[in-house]
């Protein structure tokens, strides 16, 4: 019987050992989620800095005399934008700023949630790294690149498949809002909420595991199906081939060629990996350089900050869902086409490339329907437009 009860209290330690070393490693996980919800202006640390030295280059401002708007149509423009909840109205067309409205304490120096170019980012990174030689191709097997992935079924998805979200790859749960709402207000959806794979990619310690972990759930290439997996996976690709952390890559390529300051990006744990799909913090005037890339083709100040032709590769209708191209979103506005791009929390851009036209919205705390409030801006911009074409 003695025995019997050493073994028994071995094995209860060896267990108790496990639990306790198990939920040691995940302790970064359940810190972040009891200090749920968060404040609209916080954000975990460890981050990431883009630009931390940089000085933002100026961008020019049209004069009243000049506007391709009236004065009218701008001042109802902002004034429903404020009436709605943004914090930030900016429209730039043909790389000068028409309208720069801010609602509150904000300013041209605030860092604001930036997550609607989260993605779009991600995406020009990917272009960069083409032009580089870094990525061989948008259409060759992830499985060549990442051994993880490879002689399994995901090793046959591709980078183009990634960004336009149709790589099969699971959803990863219900994250929308994930930062607004406690965890422990339900217990019953906790153990649900601990194991999905989503909320692993904004809240856990190892983002590069959690992406690459990411089931199949359609046949790659088949289904329109957003995952967050897409771009985090992307990211992984980038830091394979280029040898370069996600968060430096983006910074020498994109973030300061454009002329952009500070910006930070959550990481999972000290020099680690960011959450490339998500959880960005800029200025509104930054979020504006990079949404303007589209209407620019990707030239800022006589400069080629994206390689040629890559906007337009971009915007082509993807294979799958002809709404959709390489992680924007392909609208007709009064038969004027348009790119856009939201996040969760209401924020958006849109792009008529056409006009050299770029309008972004920042919206507030509690603002997760102002994509649908706000959606006539670009209605109201192109009826103004259209009343003075010949601006130059």
């Amino acid at each position: 019987m003695r025995r019997v009860l050493t073994y028994l209290a071995a094995l209860v330690l060896v267990v108790g050992s496990l639990g306790v070393g198990v939920f040691t490693a995940d302790l970064p996980f359940w810190q972040r989620a009891f200090q749920l919800p968060l404040a609209p202006d916080d954000a975990y640390l460890p981050i990431a800095t883009l630009g931390a030295d940089a000085v933002p280059a100026p961008l020019a401002t049209v004069p009243a005399a000049e506007s391709a708007f009236d004065a009218a149509t701008l001042d109802n423009v902002a004034a429903q934008a404020r009436d709605a909840g943004s914090r930030a109205l900016l429209v730039m067309r043909r790389g000068r700023i028409e309208v720069e409205r801010y609602f509150g304490a904000d300013d041209e120096n605030t860092l604001m949630p930036a997550a609607l170019i989260a993605k779009p980012l991600a995406a020009m990174a990917i272009g960069r790294a083409l032009a580089d030689g870094r990525i061989a191709s948008l259409d060759a097997p992830l499985g060549l690149a990442l051994n993880e992935w490879n002689d399994e079924p995901r090793g046959r998805i591709t980078p183009r498949q990634l960004l336009e979200e149709t790589s099969g790859l699971e959803t990863g749960g219900d994250i929308a809002g994930l930062y607004q709402r406690s965890p422990w207000t339900n217990l019953s959806k906790l153990p649900a909420f601990a194991t999905s794979r989503g909320v692993r990619l904004m809240l856990g310690n190892d983002f590069q595991r959690t992406a690459l972990g990411f089931p199949l759930k359609h046949e790659p290439g088949g289904f329109y199906n957003v995952s967050p997996a897409n771009v985090q996976v992307a990211a992984v690709l980038i830091e394979r081939r280029t040898g370069t952390a996600y968060e430096k890559y983006l910074d020498e390529k994109l973030w300061r060629p454009l002329g952009a300051g500070r910006a930070e990006l959550q990481l999972d744990r000290r020099a680690g990996m960011p959450a490339a799909h998500c959880c960005w913090r800029a200025t509104a005037r930054d979020v504006l350089r990079v949404a303007n890339l589209l209407a620019s083709d990707g030239v800022v100040g006589g400069r080629a900050v994206l390689p040629p032709g890559w906007v337009r590769e971009m915007a082509k209708p993807s294979r799958v869902n002809a709404e959709t191209g390489l992680e924007l979103t392909r609208v007709s506005r009064s038969g004027v086409p348009l790119l856009t791009a939201e996040d969760d929390q209401g924020s958006s851009f849109w792009v008529l490339p056409d006009q050299g036209l770029t309008i972004v919205n920042i919206a507030g705390p509690g603002g997760e329907a102002m994509s649908r409030t706000m959606s006539h801006l670009p209605d109201a911009m192109i009826a103004a437009l259209k009343s003075d074409s010949t601006t130059p």
